[in-house]
């Protein structure tokens, strides 16, 4: 997980792999202050208190925030994908 070791210190905003205009696929909001065998351990952003840990298999999105509820793109506007190599097909 050493791509996502940028996202360590950020606040942010995690949503699911469902989010669509229609439906609100935010799961947790948090700073992030490690990355452990796949998952992201969130702490409370008021008290930094860890208080939340979310899979990255059930990630669909990280969207950083630096400043509350304003969420901007990363500088330079690149996307970083989580790739899955043992994804379930869709189809079935």
């Amino acid at each position: 997980m050493k791509a996502l070791q940028f996202l360590v210190g950020k606040e942010v905003d995690i949503f699911n792999p469902h989010d669509t205009e229609e439906v609100d696929g935010l799961m947790a909001s948090g700073r992030i202050i490690g990355i452990n065998e796949g998952w992201l351990i969130l702490a409370n952003p008021k008290t930094s208190e860890p208080d939340f840990a979310v899979n990255l298999s059930h990630v669909g999105m990280i969207a950083v925030r630096e400043m509350a509820p304003l969420m901007e793109a990363l500088p330079g506007g690149k996307l970083h994908r989580l790739h899955r190599p043992n994804a379930p097909d869709e189809d079935k």
